[in-house]
Protein backbone atom coordinates (compact mmCIF):
# COMPACT_ATOMS: atom_id res chain seq x y z
CA UNK A 1 0.00 0.00 0.00
CA UNK A 2 2.77 2.13 -0.58
CA UNK A 3 0.63 4.14 -2.65
CA UNK A 4 -1.95 5.20 -0.57
CA UNK A 5 -2.61 8.69 -2.16
CA UNK A 6 -4.40 7.15 -4.81
CA UNK A 7 -6.08 5.05 -2.14
CA UNK A 8 -6.74 8.00 -0.07
CA UNK A 9 -10.20 9.95 -0.36
CA UNK A 10 -8.97 12.94 1.26
CA UNK A 11 -6.03 13.32 -0.72
CA UNK A 12 -6.50 16.52 -2.40
CA UNK A 13 -7.21 17.93 0.96
CA UNK A 14 -4.09 16.85 2.53
CA UNK A 15 -1.71 18.03 -0.14
CA UNK A 16 -3.52 21.35 0.40
CA UNK A 17 -2.56 21.79 4.02
CA UNK A 18 0.15 20.11 4.58
CA UNK A 19 3.74 20.64 2.49
CA UNK A 20 4.72 17.10 3.80
CA UNK A 21 1.04 14.59 3.26
CA UNK A 22 0.20 11.73 5.24
CA UNK A 23 -2.53 9.55 5.21
CA UNK A 24 -5.74 11.30 6.40
CA UNK A 25 -7.84 9.90 9.64
CA UNK A 26 -10.62 8.32 6.82
CA UNK A 27 -8.21 6.25 5.32
CA UNK A 28 -6.22 5.09 8.65
CA UNK A 29 -9.65 4.31 9.99
CA UNK A 30 -10.55 2.12 6.61
CA UNK A 31 -6.98 0.35 6.71
CA UNK A 32 -7.20 -0.54 10.47
CA UNK A 33 -10.50 -1.88 9.27
CA UNK A 34 -9.54 -3.65 6.42
CA UNK A 35 -6.29 -5.13 8.20
CA UNK A 36 -8.84 -7.00 10.52
CA UNK A 37 -6.26 -6.40 13.39
CA UNK A 38 -4.48 -3.25 15.19
CA UNK A 39 -1.24 -2.16 14.55
CA UNK A 40 1.39 -0.32 15.68
CA UNK A 41 3.07 3.03 14.22
CA UNK A 42 5.14 1.55 13.04
CA UNK A 43 3.68 -0.72 11.42
CA UNK A 44 1.52 1.65 9.85
CA UNK A 45 4.43 3.63 8.41
CA UNK A 46 5.82 0.41 6.50
CA UNK A 47 2.36 -0.08 4.95
CA UNK A 48 1.63 3.25 3.98
CA UNK A 49 5.20 3.23 2.71
CA UNK A 50 6.02 6.57 4.72
CA UNK A 51 9.73 7.77 3.88
CA UNK A 52 10.63 10.68 6.00
CA UNK A 53 11.22 11.93 9.85
CA UNK A 54 8.30 14.68 9.08
CA UNK A 55 5.85 12.12 8.04
CA UNK A 56 6.61 9.74 10.71
CA UNK A 57 6.09 12.60 13.36
CA UNK A 58 3.25 13.98 11.58
CA UNK A 59 1.47 10.49 11.92
CA UNK A 60 2.33 10.17 15.08
CA UNK A 61 0.66 13.44 15.99
CA UNK A 62 -2.14 12.19 13.71
CA UNK A 63 -2.80 9.09 15.61
CA UNK A 64 -2.66 10.99 18.99
CA UNK A 65 -5.09 12.92 17.84
CA UNK A 66 -7.55 10.19 16.54
CA UNK A 67 -6.90 8.55 20.10
CA UNK A 68 -7.60 11.60 21.80
CA UNK A 69 -10.85 12.38 18.92
CA UNK A 70 -12.08 8.75 20.01
CA UNK A 71 -11.76 7.50 16.91
CA UNK A 72 -8.74 5.06 18.13
CA UNK A 73 -7.57 3.16 20.62
CA UNK A 74 -4.01 2.63 21.96
CA UNK A 75 -3.43 -0.79 23.10
CA UNK A 76 -1.66 -2.46 26.13
CA UNK A 77 0.16 -4.00 23.68
CA UNK A 78 1.24 -0.75 21.62
CA UNK A 79 -1.25 -0.90 18.36
CA UNK A 80 -3.68 1.16 17.85
CA UNK A 81 -7.54 -0.20 16.98
CA UNK A 82 -10.87 2.10 15.67
CA UNK A 83 -12.68 2.42 18.63
CA UNK A 84 -15.64 0.77 16.74
CA UNK A 85 -14.47 -2.63 16.01
CA UNK A 86 -13.73 -3.45 19.89
CA UNK A 87 -16.20 -4.54 22.03
CA UNK A 88 -16.04 -1.48 24.34
CA UNK A 89 -18.89 0.31 27.10
CA UNK A 90 -18.32 3.86 26.78
CA UNK A 91 -18.77 5.63 29.72
CA UNK A 92 -17.58 8.08 33.22
CA UNK A 93 -16.10 5.97 36.41
CA UNK A 94 -18.20 6.98 39.15
CA UNK A 95 -15.63 6.89 42.08
CA UNK A 96 -16.21 6.17 46.07
CA UNK A 97 -14.53 7.33 48.65
CA UNK A 98 -14.31 3.68 50.27
CA UNK A 99 -12.12 2.79 46.94
CA UNK A 100 -15.03 1.27 44.64
CA UNK A 101 -16.38 2.65 41.57
CA UNK A 102 -19.30 2.07 38.82
CA UNK A 103 -19.27 2.47 35.36
CA UNK A 104 -21.70 5.05 34.25
CA UNK A 105 -22.99 4.54 30.83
Amino acid sequence: MADWQSLDPEAAREAEKYENPIPSRELILQHLAERGSPASREQLVEEFGLTTEDQFEALRRRLRAMERDAQLIYTRRGTYAPVDKLDLILGRISGHRDGFGFLVP
